[in-house]
């Protein structure tokens, strides 16, 4: 069962003059579609300016698009009624923790959702905990969250969003603003959701060994999907990531730069181990 989907989306931006008087529109979406299976870990790659973190404002009704629809368990994100529902269910981490930070001590930052959603006391301490441990900061329950590192306040934002449980959670770019342990950290957690609670994962990132790390890769370009396949199958295709000016993991390139030189060798290598294997297979062949 889809816990999203889209259906021939397109938006635009206003464009305005400066009076405020809307000229014009810049369309970032151009009829997208796509479905989003529970409890499927999905990355969505693509430069700047490619549509990626607008498609994800659509997933939780942030943004609506000009046409098209986007549907969360079914509900009609456009469904004013029906928002609630759609936000409980579909979670937004963004690239900055210290945007979403609302208190000064850590688990209290974490309880502020489910106050608002009026749980009684002894049900937010459970969220509160159960989220905590789930991003491995319980420890940290009483420090005050702005001096912890990016990372830790990163894991504090995704443990906010844990405790309102949702079956999905949307993640712009989370490591963007990460050290590469913090980075490796927050992956780590994400996985752990995805593997142990089941949380699907829609993570939006330009990092290409994050997204190497996901179930099935999403690219976009020019406010289009054009290309949608499980890792392997996405970066062996390098020289079209290339042509939209997109990396892939090193030791992909490293077999890349192998085959042009006449060596047999597969491109659907993700992990240093992958490339071991591929080069003892092609050993073994001479």
């Amino acid at each position: 069962m889809n816990i999203i989907e889209v259906k021939n989306l397109e938006f635009e931006y206003p464009i305005t003059d400066d009076e405020g008087n809307v000229v014009g529109g810049n369309k970032v979406l151009k009829d997208i579609s796509l479905e989003i299976p529970k409890g499927q870990f999905l990355a969505i790659l693509g430069h700047n300016g490619s549509g990626k973190s607008t498609l994800a404002k659509h997933f939780n009704g942030i943004l609506l698009g000009n046409s098209g629809k986007v549907f969360v368990n079914g509900i009609d994100t456009a469904d004013d009624d029906r928002i609630y529902d759609v936000r409980q269910t579909v979670g937004m981490v963004f690239q900055n923790p210290d945007n979403q930070l609302v208190a000064t001590i850590v688990e209290e930052d974490v309880a502020f959702a489910p106050e608002n959603l009026g749980l009684p006391p002894e049900q937010i301490r459970e969220r509160v905990d159960e989220a905590l441990n789930a991003v491995d900061m319980y420890k940290y329950r009483l420090h005050s969250a702005h001096q912890l590192s990016g990372g830790q306040k990163q894991r504090i934002a995704i443990a906010g969003v844990i405790a309102m449980r949702p079956e999905c959670i949307v993640l712009d770019e989370p490591t963007a603003m990460l050290d590469p342990k913090g980075r490796k950290s927050i992956m780590k957690t994400i996985k752990h959701l995805n593997s142990q609670f089941g949380i699907t994962i829609v993570l939006i990132t330009h990092y290409m060994d994050e997204a190497a790390q996901a179930e099935r890769v999403v690219v976009m370009d020019g406010g289009r999907i054009i290309m949608d396949d499980v890792p392997q199958k996405i970066f062996s295709k390098v020289d079209k990531l290339t042509e939209v000016g997109l990396d892939v993991p090193q030791v992909t390139q490293l077999a890349y730069e192998l085959k042009k030189e006449g060596i047999d060798i597969s491109l659907e290598v993700l992990t240093e181990e992958d490339c071991l294997n591929e080069l003892l297979r092609v050993a073994d062949r001479k």
